[in-house]
């Protein structure tokens, strides 16, 4: 059986080794046989404070000083990761002490000099760095690091990817000057170049050895936001917070990790902290502006985005602040300004596209949306739904003799509202179509396709058993046809029905649905929670009751999925039936449909599905609607069997439920006659 003494040396090279989970196994294992083993103790915490747990290797320091109090190694080690933890006095009092037993340790001196400047204490931080020159004058070189050779040998081992070596050179402690911009400005490249990982690396290498330094921290922080992780763009945000709390950017950054999980009041409160540090912060004053528009004082938002932009006209992203505002404001030309604005200053800012193909479509302006709107895979709102193929992407070109994978993306009233465009495709001559749809659909858009020239597929997201996608020339995403194919609104192949029901599940409904009087109505009321906009598009059904006030009618609930829950403990008129527990697939939905005189939903996918199979149907929507219902009309060049009922004022929905039990009403009495 190995000595303790030859258990932590065989411990000690697998942690030199890099093989550290055998390095804490053995570890811990000799602090089982003797708890009091400071070495073990220490090494530990040092192999914690590399796996980024410095609370745990805090822990383990300070048992371990409690054994050798005067170590100086211990005391530096605590002192690093209190000043991970963002704990800066206790790091200064840590390497206080650590100085008292070894007053020449360098590193600590350096250490010292940044912990100090970290809690203000700028005069001794001055101190300690000209006493590190003293007992170091090697270091003065660092001095003249401004010069242009040295930055220039920064750059180079940038450019050849030493980053390691780039990170050593440019952090010493008189290089920050010059050395620490250079880092910050390639770690901004490479976020915008899409090198992420490269630029997560190099801001870690710079916080292993200035642990202390916000620059990175900011930089970090946004990079994490950016990869979708909020939670750990906050924990950065708030130490370079406590490090620096006078540092504007800091609360910036953080109101930003804050504004994405949610917490609104929280990010309001840490952009107004960052303007009371610097007044003139211009993306403060933007950021401000995205969160006021939240809830709705679009006002207030367009002011702070004008604000922001007279500090900094080139903040593209305080144009897009402004342009949403002016959006919600009915000033469409004036929003189409300022989106084209941000992209002149930053053309690759992908918000700012995504925003401007939603308006140009809403605008009818077709050529020019349908191009920004292939900007929709870099957008917050779709992000990683981009699948790569190894086919190309096909442009319109004949497709005699060859197989071409139109592949749906998005929702199902998406799938609904472009398969219309698969004649178009068919129409180029292809030796055979390949249409992957979603589970839900895939019964219904087979017996619509000529199997003979059409292969549907199920998208093997829906079932996970199925593996690959056949063969193909080329591919193209479903709704990226209407670029292909659709100039103008008045280019639309509206032609319906385009889809059509089972008829044998047909005729089973209207036996089922004979029974009774007056007009068949179908209702649904909510979409998919999941979509960002459903909360305002949705009415649920509460906002639909007064349509169910009206007699001669017969109401048939449609609904699926999320929005049932509406009908809990709610006392239904007895004109209504409740079909969905009873509706196997979205083909079960078209063969009721084609047995209804009317279907009146929300904006989702049954109303789609209705305007598809030629139904009468009634669409209530919000005041400002998805791009394809246009703007300021009541018919659909998408759907001419369509009625659109508009609110007037946000979130009210009294107005069109009000609009479409009159018009319900008056369709009544036209029946009775």
């Amino acid at each position: 059986m190995a000595t303790i003494a030859e258990a932590l040396a065989i411990a000690f090279d697998h942690h030199e080794s890099g093989r550290l989970a055998e390095a804490e196994i053995l570890y811990g294992r000799i602090l089982d046989v003797d708890p009091h083993q400071a070495t073990a103790l220490h090494l530990l915490g040092v192999l914690y404070g590399q796996t980024d747990r410095p609370k745990l290797a805090a822990a383990l320091f300070v048992g371990a000083i409690e054994l050798v109090p005067d170590n100086p190694a211990l005391r530096y080690d605590l002192a690093r990761v209190r000043l991970i933890l963002g704990d800066g006095e206790g790091a200064v009092a840590a390497l206080r002490r650590t100085l008292a037993l070894q007053p020449d340790h360098a590193a600590a001196l350096f250490q010292f000099a940044l912990a100090c400047r970290g809690v203000g204490r700028h005069d001794e931080s001055l101190l300690t760095l000209e006493r590190l020159l003293t007992l170091q004058p090697d270091s003065l070189e660092a001095r003249y690091l401004a010069d242009r050779a040295v930055a220039r040998e920064g750059r180079a081992l940038l450019e050849r990817g030493a980053v390691g070596r780039a990170v050593a050179r440019l952090t010493r402690p008189v290089a920050e000057v010059v050395g620490l911009p250079i880092l910050s400005a390639h770690a901004a490249t490479l976020y915008r170049d899409g090198r992420t990982g490269e630029a997560a690396r190099l801001l870690r290498g710079l916080l292993a050895v200035l642990p202390a330094e916000t620059l990175a921290l900011w930089n970090l922080s946004l990079g994490r936001l950016d990869a979708g992780d909020a939670a750990a763009a906050e924990r950065l945000a708030r130490r370079a917070c406590a490090l620096d709390p006078q540092e504007a950017e800091a609360h910036a950054k953080l109101a930003l990790a804050l504004a994405a999980q949610g917490r609104r009041a929280e990010a309001m409160a840490a952009g107004r902290a960052a303007l009371a540090c610097n007044p003139a912060h211009a993306p403060s004053f933007s950021n401000l502006g995205a969160l006021t528009a939240q809830v709705g004082e679009d006002a207030r938002a367009l002011q702070l985005a004008d604000r922001a932009l007279r500090l900094a006209p080139g903040l593209a992203e305080a144009h897009v602040v402004r342009g949403d505002a002016l959006v919600q404001l009915d000033r469409p030309r004036d929003a189409e300004a300022a989106f084209r604005d941000a992209l002149r200053v930053a053309p690759q800012l992908a918000v700012a596209h995504w925003n401007l193909a939603h308006l140009l479509l809403r605008l009818g302006d077709y050529p020019a949306g349908w191009a920004e709107y292939e900007w929709r895979w870099r957008s917050e709102a779709l992000a990683g739904q981009c699948r790569p193929f190894r086919q190309p992407l096909w442009d319109g070109t004949d497709l005699a003799g060859r197989t071409i994978l139109i592949h749906a993306e998005q929702g199902l009233g998406d799938t609904i509202q472009f398969v219309r465009f698969l004649d178009a495709v068919l129409r180029s001559g292809p030796a055979r179509v390949y249409l992957e749809a979603h589970g839900p659909l895939l019964s219904l858009l087979e017996r619509n396709t000529d199997p003979a020239r059409v292969t549907v597929i199920p998208r093997a997201s829906d079932f996970p058993g199925v593996s690959g996608l056949p063969d193909a020339d080329v591919q193209i995403p479903l709704m990226s046809l209407a670029g292909l194919f659709c100039p103008s609104p008045e280019a639309i192949p509206a032609g319906v029905p385009y889809l059509r029901p089972d008829p044998r599940r047909a005729a089973d409904w209207r036996e089922r649905l004979a029974d009774g009087r007056g007009l068949r109505v179908g209702l649904v009321w909510a979409g998919n929670p999941r979509f960002s906009g459903d909360a305002l598009r949705s009415p649920r059904l509460a906002g639909m009751m007064p349509v169910l006030d009206v007699p001669g009618v017969r109401f048939f609930g449609l609904q699926k999925g999320p929005g049932r829950e509406d009908l809990e403990g709610v006392d239904m008129p007895p004109s209504f039936t409740d079909l969905g527990p009873d509706i196997a697939d979205v083909a079960d939905t078209a063969a009721i449909m084609a047995n209804l005189d009317l279907v009146i939903s929300s904006c989702t996918g049954p109303a789609h599905l209705a305007g598809a199979l030629g139904v009468p149907v009634w669409v209530l929507l919000a005041r400002l609607p998805d791009w394809r219902w246009l703007l300021g009309r009541d018919d659909s060049p998408w759907y001419p069997t369509a009625r659109l009922f508009r609110q007037t004022r946000s979130g009210d929905w009294s107005g069109p439920a009000a609009a479409a039990a009159r018009a319900l009403r008056t369709l009544v009495d036209d029946s009775e006659d």
